[in-house]
């Protein structure tokens, strides 16, 4: 290995020399034959511009140099050793590091919290930012700006691998004190008045309201709004609806009820999506392998 030209094996032999005094002795430690020694202490003379060790009489002796080499030679190689070289056991999580999240507010305010929640436990080291899904998605996660996407699959890249995280069903939620609290048939989910999501500044539409509208025509709009963790807020006390995916956990916190959809839609499966150059961070690995069992 070399950094910045210069040999790390050099430093190693330093390292020997520095504690052994003796070309003789350092070489045997590191069973290289003396002129071997003899040889890198030539090239560390020349590469620190300093003789290192002297002869006085009939001993060699470490230069000022030398001397103040030794503390810091001895921590950076100790360093290297267990924090570089060693590979990190695959069944502990990784020390403390931040992962950067993209995903969007569904999966952001539904699944993350609680599986981040579990990452904490399992993982105290790790720390986690949560970054707002925007339009191109692939192009962060390719500079480097993310290290994971969690979105749907249809939205992922075929040129970074990924693992399933998830599945996303579709439901209605109605307000507790409304006209639909008691189900839904299909002609009142298409006669009803609906909370509708319009994604980001190009006003996307969703996957599932797609589908459905494909099939039933356009959905009666009652209130429009751009993020999907906005749209149960909307519905108490009314007699709205909204069509949301992972919409459990909201309902135990809002006065509101969850029904099945009256029609099959496709479900959405959403992926652990990483760069492919992060493939061998086995700290990153184990994160979504973790996360991945979360989810099942």
């Amino acid at each position: 290995m070399r950094l910045n030209g210069v040999d790390l094996n050099l430093l190693v032999a330093l390292k020997a020399l520095i504690e052994t005094g003796n070309v003789t002795q350092a070489a045997e430690r590191l069973n290289l034959s003396q002129a071997a020694m003899s040889n890198a202490l030539a090239r560390l003379r020349t590469t620190f511009d300093d003789p290192l060790l002297v002869r006085v009489g009939r001993r060699m002796v470490l230069t000022d140099r030398a001397r103040g080499l030794r503390d810091d030679l001895t921590e950076v190689l100790d360093t290297i050793s267990s924090r570089i070289l060693t590979a990190p056991d695959p069944c502990s999580g990784p020390q403390a590091r931040r992962v950067s999240i993209m995903a969007p507010d569904a999966v952001a305010s539904e699944f993350l919290p609680g599986a981040l929640t579990y990452m904490s436990r399992v993982a105290p080291g790790v720390t986690f930012a949560v970054r707002e899904m925007n339009e191109s998605p692939i192009d962060h996660l390719e500079a480097g700006n993310i290290d994971l996407l969690a979105f749907p699959r249809q939205f992922a890249s075929p040129d970074h691998p990924m693992l399933d995280l998830h599945r996303d069903d579709y439901v209605i939620v109605v307000s507790q004190s409304g006209r639909w609290r008691d189900g839904i048939t299909q002609d009142d989910y298409l006669a009803a008045d609906h909370v509708i999501v319009e994604i980001g500044h190009g006003r996307k539409t969703p996957i599932d309201r797609a589908i459905i509208e494909q099939t039933n025509g356009p959905l009666r709009v009652g209130v429009t709004v751009y993020s999907q963790s906005h749209a149960p807020w909307y519905l108490p006390g009314t007699d709205l609806m909204a069509t949301l995916p992972l919409a459990q956990q909201v309902a135990q916190h809002l006065p509101l009820v969850v029904h099945p959809l009256p029609f099959d839609i496709p479900d959405t499966h959403i992926v652990l999506q990483w760069n492919r150059n992060l493939s061998a961070d086995q700290g990153l690995q184990w994160i979504i392998q973790t996360m991945a069992a979360f989810g099942k």
